[in-house]
């Protein structure tokens, strides 16, 4: 079903003309919405609690789908390819299967609990031999080789989990849980280690929650870039 509606709203925003700011909600684009209203409604028609970031709540059942429509909205704008959508559905025992979709390009990076991936983390195992995606910035150098600032958190941690990246750092501290919730578990499927810096949980099922800051990187670099971060 996830890859069913990434492929209606690939095909919906290929026909999209506005792509500006809708005044209504802050930082909000035109095709936020569009996504969150073509997303929404067929899951609620199978059954399904939805939380997204566009319409927050709605819906009940036993499983909750958390949607970010559009991942990445300021550089759907500016016509950068990278923006995605994310789902995740979680049950009573946590995140069951989720998809990562990018827009632009048409990678999809599709987890289901228990069944890995064909992808793996890069096998980087040192800071400073490290290419690292930032959301926002450190007010430090923190050691890496390299950096990259992508502006999509869900792809960017998918980018850790198939070795493009060795790790992704959420400096601001301020992601919801549809940011970031997609990609964790094809993170944890891939063998890629994920990290809050003061050990809250990332599976929470809250509108108003902010996680962070999060770490997605190489098992061995995990603990070395929560170290870094907590100095900073």
């Amino acid at each position: 079903m996830f890859d069913r509606l990434a492929d209606e709203l690939s095909e919906r925003l290929e026909h999209l003309e506005g792509w500006g700011l809708t005044g209504a909600v802050p930082g909000q684009y035109e095709h936020d919405v569009v996504a969150d209203e073509l997303i929404v409604p067929p899951l609620l028609d199978a059954g399904l609690r939805v939380l997204t970031e566009e319409s927050g709540f709605s819906g009940s059942g036993d499983i909750t789908v958390v949607v970010d429509p559009v991942d990445g909205s300021t550089n759907a704008a500016r016509g950068l390819p990278w923006y995605a959508t994310s789902l995740c559905a979680v049950d009573d025992q946590g995140m069951l299967a989720s998809g990562v979709y990018n827009l632009a390009l048409g990678d999809r990076f599709v987890a289901v609990r228990g069944e890995g991936t064909d992808d793996t983390p890069s096998q980087c195992t040192s800071l400073s031999d490290a290419i690292v995606a930032f959301s926002g910035y450190p007010d430090r150098h923190l050691g890496w080789r390299q950096y990259r600032t992508y502006g999509a958190a869900a792809l960017d941690m998918c980018a850790v989990a198939t070795g493009t990246f060795d790790a992704y750092v959420d400096v601001d501290g301020a992601h919801g849980v549809w940011d970031y919730l997609g990609a964790l578990l094809f993170c944890a499927e891939s063998g890629c280690a994920v990290g809050e810096l003061n050990d809250a949980d990332l599976v929470v099922l809250e509108s108003e929650a902010r996680r962070g800051p999060i770490v997605a990187s190489t098992p061995q670099l995990l603990d070395e870039l929560r170290a870094a971060l907590a100095i900073s």
